[in-house]
């Protein structure tokens, strides 16, 4: 036999509930399986499915939102069959030589994507970099707009649950 006080014993302690070593081994399996060890309303030690907190939830769904922004679903753009993408430190870079190179006479630069090197003209390459920073722009706002939105609806329950509780 075993013995559950808010946990498991194999002696007796006052106020334990008796259980057999058959339950004890079920509620183990059932721990190891992803479920957790609570008490009902007798103190009985019984299985439940994890129910994560709403702050789990918002942080797991953040997580999630952050992690798509950053995928290659979003960081992508095609320039004929090459694929790629320039983070926000190139583009700066690659737009503050481009203007010197115009400043000094150039028609032409070289943008290398990935493995892939692309000659462009100055006003094209100018244009593509002013149009990813845009679309990097958009794509920020609407990802700040989310997470705004999941931090709103934590304070939405909360407001909801007090008006529940004054009615």
């Amino acid at each position: 036999m075993k013995y559950w006080k808010q946990g498991f014993y194999a002696a007796y302690q006052k106020g334990a509930i008796e259980i057999t070593e058959k339950y004890w081994k079920e509620l183990l399996d059932g721990q190891s399986a992803g479920l957790i060890i609570v008490e009902n309303e007798k103190g009985y030690p019984i299985l439940k499915g994890y129910e994560p907190t709403l702050l789990e939830l918002k942080a797991r769904k953040i997580a999630e939102l952050q992690a798509y922004d950053a995928s290659e679903s979003v960081n992508s753009f095609s320039i004929g069959n090459v694929s790629g993408w320039l983070n926000k430190s190139t583009r700066v870079g690659l737009m503050n030589s481009i203007s010197i190179e115009r400043e000094s006479g150039r028609s032409e630069t070289t943008i290398w994507l990935g493995n892939t090197k692309l000659v462009l003209s100055i006003e094209k390459a100018i244009d593509m970099l002013q149009q990813i920073e845009l679309y990097a722009l958009a794509c920020y706002n609407t990802t700040q707009g989310h997470i705004n939105a999941i931090n709103q609806l934590e304070r939405e329950i909360y407001y909801f649950k007090e008006i529940e509780l004054l009615s």
